[in-house]
């Protein structure tokens, strides 16, 4: 079996938006050209492609040569999303249990809890990429509820299979997430239909670049610029003598 990981250009919540306008340009006829979706859900071409490969294996999309069109159980699942969380969750539940992660994760907790930064290494052993990547596949199993964090999101476990499905719990983010799901109810996924290149989000800038400039790197420049984030960080972080 192939060992997929989510990309680490975007999100969860955002890969979920690419689904969501997938199914929203997807009418069955044609494939959805990978720029038309980039386009839709106001991400850069290559952060699409790039969280493509992941979707597809779970079962959300079908992916062909810069080309996409929503499964089912895509559909199905999107649907949920918009009206009933818990239903998507369970939707989400019934792909990511075949996935390689769930079996994976249910290995390493089943001594007990973890911190979700081990849960996270341990699934990303052995695969390419950043530290990000593991702990998205992390938040995936939460949101299909293979896992369970703790409200301070700090310690993953296994759920208990006779415990009702639990709902999300409100953190920091709780606001935002609302208003990105008006943002879909009104086919604007990511807040920026009518704001054009003005808009907060496309004119901050991160060591010298905007996001759309981020957004459009080669892999191997974003991981770089990833990791000079990382070590600034910890250099603004390191203890003074």
């Amino acid at each position: 079996m192939r060992r997929t990981l989510p990309s680490y250009r975007a999100n969860p919540r955002q890969q979920i938006n690419i689904v969501l306008g997938l199914v929203n340009l997807d009418t069955g006829t044609a494939p959805v050209q990978r720029a038309v979706l980039a386009r839709h859900v106001g991400l850069g071409v290559a952060t699409v492609g790039d969280c493509m490969t992941f979707l597809a294996d779970v079962g959300l999309v079908e992916a062909g040569r810069g080309q996409y069109t929503v499964t089912e159980r895509g559909r199905a699942f999107a649907k949920a999303w918009r009206c009933d969380p818990d239903q998507a969750r369970r939707v989400l539940h019934l792909l990511l249990s075949s996935h390689w992660s769930a079996a994976a994760a249910a290995a390493h907790l089943a001594d007990g809890p973890l911190p979700q930064e081990e849960l996270a290494r341990l699934l990303r052993a052995g695969l390419p990429g950043v530290p990000v990547r593991g702990l998205y596949m992390v938040e995936w199993l939460d949101i299909a509820l293979i896992v369970e964090r703790d409200p301070e999101r700090l310690l993953a476990r296994l759920p208990d299979p006779d415990a009702p499905t639990p709902p999300q719990t409100p953190g920091p983010q709780a606001e935002e997430e609302r208003a990105e799901e008006r943002n879909e109810q009104n086919g604007d996924p990511d807040g920026t239909a009518d704001t054009g290149d003005s808009s907060p989000a496309s004119t901050v800038v991160l060591l010298g670049m905007s996001r759309p400039e981020i957004q459009e790197l080669p892999d191997a420049r974003y991981t770089a610029f990833l990791e000079g984030i990382l070590q600034t960080l910890r250099g603004a972080l390191a203890p003074t003598v």
